[in-house]
């Protein structure tokens, strides 16, 4: 049996997870729990996941000081976990069946009588959003793991039945090269994760591997947009659909109308309109999402109005273009963009909103810094004024001395004369003595840094009440 055809999920009754408070992990811990599965697990620290979890009966062992995994029959890690985890390492001695998050994920899609499965570099969490939530919204109880808590529902899964299956596939580690949906959206494809992936051409064959593994229909949703996407379709016999914004993709937004916080556009298929839509989240790139995702549900028979209406009613996802506090003069953005697509797209948007913008940026991961300081140096061109923390390592070794004076250094190169250093435990105190703070603060990156943005609203709020 090859491994898009084990069941792994079916054979098992009880399963442990290491990490269960990570953001996939306790998505996929919910829903074996919901499929009837005895489920438990650990984390380092406790979370708003971890405490989530042990509210629908999903007990948590925080520390992870000791072996907790007992009787279970499966054990399941991530790619966050060190081989030399105590817990892993434990497990694999002891002769447990131990499986990546991956591995059991697509297990569940590949046996899923429609599965939907979205990629590529930027826009996941956000197009595998809109796609669940309008799937849910309109009576089709589908099963939907992402990357995100939707602010809609206020969870990162939705707990269906076994029809429909929508899942966020990570590209970051190559494991989406296991999965075999009927259905693919890939938004984009850029080079990163230069951790696991040589350059460029290797993320295209991983892809070519994914592309491969579809099942009937095998239909993939891509951008024309992407040159990278466009010469791989081009090249591939099977049923595809194209978006963008010109009249060249299947499906394009036209007289697109950007307002503070959401959009208007033209649905156009073919070059003939189709519908206006009208979007609650802000940005082009929340358009391309939109479209991805609209293109997607008409192939699956749902009416345009039907999918307008509630795409209108999105409110997006947890640290992505989030609100944390909202005045007449300030507004607190949090954000998880931590590539130089991802943050130039998120202060564009922000900028639409006609008001100052204030970045802080914690830069993720020592190897992304190391290769994409320069392209960091142009992102921030529409900030108004760029704050950069130490880096955050995400478990990294900082061997070759790298920090955020590289992209300080680019930033100036640039031009943009109103930057500085600030490490991130002192971002709050300068923050605080400005008083001629005002208009929108935005707290990008995808390490910690929204813990200081929570914090930094709550001083707002905590006056508000007060």
């Amino acid at each position: 049996m090859n491994i898009f055809e084990e069941d792994i999920a079916g054979k098992f009754r009880s399963a442990y997870f290491i990490g269960i408070g990570g953001v996939g992990m306790s998505a996929l811990a919910r829903v074996l729990h919901h499929r009837g599965l005895h489920v438990w697990g650990s984390d380092k620290n406790e979370n708003h996941h971890t405490r989530e979890l042990a509210h629908i009966g999903i007990p948590v062992l925080i520390g992870q000081h000791t072996v907790g995994f007992g009787e279970a029959d499966l054990v399941v890690y991530s790619s966050a976990i060190d081989v030399n985890h105590i817990e892993l390492r434990a497990a694999r001695q002891n002769g447990r069946r131990v499986y990546h998050r991956a591995q059991i994920l697509s297990s569940l899609m590949n046996h899923a009588p429609t599965s939907i499965a979205v990629t590529g570099t930027h826009g996941k969490t956000t197009t595998s959003s809109m796609i669940s939530f309008v799937l849910s919204e309109l009576g089709k109880n589908p099963t939907c793991l992402v990357g995100s808590d939707l602010v809609n529902l206020g969870s990162n899964a939705i707990l269906g039945d076994s029809q429909y299956l929508v899942a966020e596939v990570d590209e970051s580690d190559k494991s989406h090269r296991l999965y075999a949906p009927n259905y693919s959206i890939v938004t984009n494809l850029e080079e990163d994760h230069v951790d696991h992936y040589e350059n460029l051409k290797d993320l295209e064959n991983s892809f070519e591997d994914f592309f491969e593994h579809a099942r009937n229909p095998g239909l993939i949703v891509y951008s024309n947009e992407d040159p990278v996407l466009s010469r791989l379709m081009k090249e591939r016999n099977q049923p595809k659909i194209s978006f963008g914004f010109s009249n060249s993709a299947d499906f394009s937004a036209q007289n697109v109308h950007l307002n503070m916080m959401g959009s208007e556009f033209d649905l156009m298929e073919m070059g003939f309109f189709v519908q206006r839509m009208h979007l609650s989240v802000p940005g082009l790139h929340n358009i391309a999402n939109a479209l991805a995702a609209t293109a997607l549900l008409i192939q699956l028979g749902l009416e345009i109005e039907a999918i307008s209406e509630a795409l209108s009613r999105f409110r997006g996802t947890r640290r992505r273009l989030e609100i944390k506090w909202q005045s007449s003069d300030m507004m607190v953005i949090d954000d998880y963009a931590h590539h130089p697509t991802e943050v130039r797209a998120s202060i564009k948007a922000l900028r639409n909103m006609g008001k100052p913008v204030t970045v802080i940026f914690q830069p993720h991961r020592f190897s992304r810094t190391k290769h994409f300081y320069r392209d960091f140096g142009l992102a921030f061109a529409e900030a108004d004024e760029v704050i950069l923390t130490d880096i955050y390592g995400a478990g990294e070794m900082n061997i070759e001395g790298i920090n955020s004076g590289m992209i300080f250094q680019e930033i100036l190169k640039s031009g943009h004369s109103l930057c500085r250093m600030i490490t991130k435990g002192k971002v709050l105190d300068y923050l605080s003595s400005r008083q001629d703070l005002s208009g929108i603060v935005a707290f990008l990156g995808a390490g910690d840094i929204g813990d200081i943005a929570d914090e930094f609203a709550n001083r707002f709020k905590s006056l508000a009440t007060a």
